[in-house]
């Protein structure tokens, strides 16, 4: 029953702490860069859904981000004679 001893082990974490900080400023600016740009920037899964509609994109197709996210993005943004031809593209 009674405690003789005891053993502790200790690990310096401040250079992961200082990545993992600088990779989240990474990633904020790059988003803030997406968010801003003068052109319109969307991005697609594998199966064509929207992942990524900024704020260009938004203004040009009167489409809001909220409103993009998980939608088809061929049957949905593509006028219907073009479909087929984007799809290839895409590769879907």
């Amino acid at each position: 029953g009674r405690v003789t001893g005891m053993v502790g082990v200790g690990q310096d974490i401040t250079n992961l702490r200082k990545a993992l900080e600088k990779q989240r400023e990474v990633a904020e600016d790059l988003t803030r860069l997406i968010d801003t740009a003068n052109a319109p920037i969307f991005g697609i899964e594998a199966t064509g859904k929207v992942t990524e509609w900024n704020l260009k994109a938004a203004e040009i197709s009167g489409w809001g981000k909220d409103e993009t996210l998980g939608r088809s993005l061929v049957d949905t943004f593509i006028s219907e004679p073009y479909r087929e031809e984007v799809a290839q593209v895409l590769q879907m």
